[in-house]
């Protein structure tokens, strides 16, 4: 279907004229900022709409998807519905916010030419940082850090924009090993963001303790990582490998996977 191809009838007036309907919000566009994983409505209040037909599509670069016509949903993304508010509240909503939601959301009525109002929706992706203190002498690279054993380390990963659902929730490893204990969280919110600091705490560290360290949050995921490494007499010179280099996190196309890309030393 022609997502522009809005039905016309024989009772249609022209835009302009006293009878044609209006944006109870006025005819300028809107903009939104949503949340990873949260509720979104998008209002469209119409005066004076009679028996027209109010579509909503929905644009991002060059595609163009037709979500609604009247009350029918034509969207195969069951995160999309048509909550109609009495008495003229054509509202749009969706469910469990992604990144790919972004972009151009029209409200369109079937007069000639159409009637359009848009909102202009934004998605704040979680970013991620991690940052490292702890007792005893350190030596700091790009990313990695030395410490002596015996001494106390804590990892600190900051997530800003975290997403709203369960699917926030931070989680630790060393390599591939899942780190559940010495963990202590903290959540803080306002009106446009949630930030998440998450601390994991290593007393008396040993050799044992060495290994890339990562957190990682969210659905999509978006994480950050270090390389420890634990000293018991040696240089860090004598520990970093000339063949490999610091582990660094790319965040990769819109799904935001995350891959940690092995980055050779110069």
């Amino acid at each position: 279907m022609d997502v522009n191809l809005i039905e016309e009838n024989h009772h249609q007036h022209e835009v302009g004229s006293k009878w044609s309907p209006l944006f109870e919000d006025g005819p300028g566009p809107i903009n939104v900022t949503a949340r990873i994983g949260s509720t979104v409505q998008l209002n469209c209040k119409i005066q004076l709409l009679y028996d027209k037909t109010v579509t909503w599509v929905h644009r991002k670069s060059d595609d163009i998807q037709l979500l609604t016509v009247g009350r029918q949903v034509h969207s195969s993304d069951q995160r999309i519905s048509l909550s109609f508010r009495y008495p003229n509240n054509w509202r749009l909503q969706i469910v469990y916010i992604t990144d790919r939601d972004d972009g151009v959301y029209e409200c369109q009525v079937a007069t000639h030419p159409p009637t359009t109002k848009k909102t202009y929706l934004r998605v704040d992706v979680p970013t991620v940082r991690m940052s490292v203190t702890g007792t005893g002498d350190v030596t700091r690279g790009s990313n990695d850090v030395f410490y002596k054993t015996g001494s106390t380390l804590e990892i600190v990963c900051k997530v800003v924009h975290a997403g709203s659902n369960n699917g926030s929730k931070v989680s630790w490893y060393r390599g591939r090993q899942t780190i559940s204990t010495g963990i202590t969280e903290r959540t803080s919110n306002d009106s446009s963001s949630t930030t998440i600091v998450s601390t994991l705490k290593i007393k008396h560290v040993q050799k044992t303790h060495s290994g890339n360290y990562t957190c990682l949050v969210g659905s999509p995921s978006a994480s950050a990582a270090v390389t420890i490494h634990i000293l018991n007499g040696e240089q860090p010179a004598a520990v970093h490998d000339g063949n490999s280099g610091p582990l660094v996190c790319c965040v990769a196309g819109w799904w935001l996977l995350t891959l940690c890309c092995l980055v050779l030393s110069s």
